[in-house]
């Protein structure tokens, strides 16, 4: 256990009681299920996909400017909510490159070890080019996303080789 696991108190489950009776939950979750819930809702996002988009050219802002000066927990913590908010935004290449990415800086900070600025580079120009020209990303987001992937998984089995010698 960690540090800040160790730190961390779990409350139970049962700690907190219903908001809803039992045929009220269930009346709930068919409701937000069902077919108006789901049109309603991609109807908002749709209405919501150009300041979402905003929000994700501005999370790489952040993400590119905390790169310049190696701080990398700001670097993960951009490419974290940039991964969870690109594909609501329509950024689905995107959010598969900043997936990677964090992939890889979970990796290197287990390790202790510093990210190599060659792979830093490659994702933060990647994750904002994908972002950027949506002609580009879909004609070449998916191969560029595999491409960066493969590379990933290249230096997490070098990072775990040397976790054993």
């Amino acid at each position: 256990m960690t540090q800040s696991e160790a730190s961390v108190e779990l409350i139970p489950a049962d700690a907190y009681p219903p908001l809803l009776p039992m045929p009220l939950r269930a009346e709930a979750l068919l409701t937000l299920r069902s077919a108006e819930t789901l049109a309603s809702a991609n109807s908002i996002i749709a209405l919501r996909s150009a300041s979402l988009r905003e929000a994700v050219h501005e999370l790489i802002r952040q993400m590119r400017s905390a790169g310049r000066t190696a701080s990398w927990i700001s670097v993960y913590a951009a490419a974290h909510e940039i991964r969870g908010l690109a594909g609501t935004a329509g950024l689905s290449a995107t959010g598969r490159i900043a997936n990677g990415f964090c992939h890889y800086l979970d990796a290197v900070a287990r390790q202790r070890i510093e990210p190599e600025l060659d792979v830093v580079k490659l994702h933060l120009d990647a994750i904002a080019r994908s972002a950027r020209t949506e002609a580009d990303t879909a004609r070449h987001g998916d191969a560029v996303a595999r491409e960066l992937s493969e590379l990933v998984a290249r230096k997490l089995s070098e990072i775990n080789e040397s976790e054993t010698h």
